[in-house]
């Protein structure tokens, strides 16, 4: 098994100062490599994973090696790729219909409604946005101005005006936005594609120090077993 490369430590699950201890293996145990790795901005670049793309399929297309998934999981803290990874569309669609019953009633059904405060300067008509999440405590970072069920009830556009921001013209709109059950599922799958790949150079590096560390070499299929 994999975890048999891994240090062991004495634990007492007694508290008994150690005096009825056992040896078990510490799956605290990390890769400080990676880390270091991943302080310099050039060991690594930003991927985009499209759909069909699995951490092994990754590995295999970039280190030269299907087995050494767990560095991309470890890189991007991703324990357990089954849901910390993005789901492809068909996937997707059955896990709406699983959640919500159907497509139709996720896209016409509101998970929650945000606050959203937009910019647009006019002289570049560059927009901006910022969006906060209305909750029963909080509408922004500040308590609640309004009861939850009044602001609900107000007209969508509250307000609209032109207003003067470090000399410069901006129109300003307030409005409030409802985020569908499909939206919301959609932005939090969506949100776990970005993620980072170290660079292919650094592969040997990474695994060399892994045999320093653990004091053995690793022997294939035996990463399958880590820590999911």
């Amino acid at each position: 098994m994999f975890f048999d490369s891994f240090p062991k430590i004495r634990y007492d699950i007694n508290r008994n100062r150690y005096s009825n201890y056992q040896v078990i293996t510490n799956i605290l145990f990390r890769y400080d490599i990676i880390k270091k790795v991943l302080d310099e901005i050039t060991t690594y670049y930003e991927y985009t994973i499209r759909d069909g793309d699995r951490p092994e399929i990754l590995s295999e297309r970039i280190y030269g090696n299907g087995e050494a998934y767990w560095i991309i999981c470890y890189a991007n803290d991703i324990k357990d790729p089954q849901f910390d990874w993005p789901m492809n569309y068909d996937v997707f669609n059955k896990y709406l219909v699983g959640k919500y019953g159907s497509i139709a009633n996720a896209q016409t059904t509101y998970h929650h409604y945000e606050k959203v405060i937009q910019r647009t300067e006019q002289l570049s008509n560059i927009t901006t946005e910022t969006r906060f999440q209305i909750n029963y405590d909080q509408l922004t970072e500040n308590n609640l101005d309004v009861p939850y069920d009044t602001y609900l009830s107000l007209p969508e556009t509250q307000s609209i005006e032109t207003i003067n921001m470090n000399g410069r013209t901006v129109v300003e709109k307030i409005f409030r936005d409802a985020i569908t059950n499909y939206d919301y599922e959609e932005t939090l799958n969506e949100s776990k594609r970005k993620i980072k790949i170290i660079r292919p150079e650094y592969y040997p590096q990474i695994m060399r120090e892994f045999e320093r560390i653990t004091g053995d070499g690793i022997n294939k299929g035996t990463l399958r077993k880590l820590i999911y």
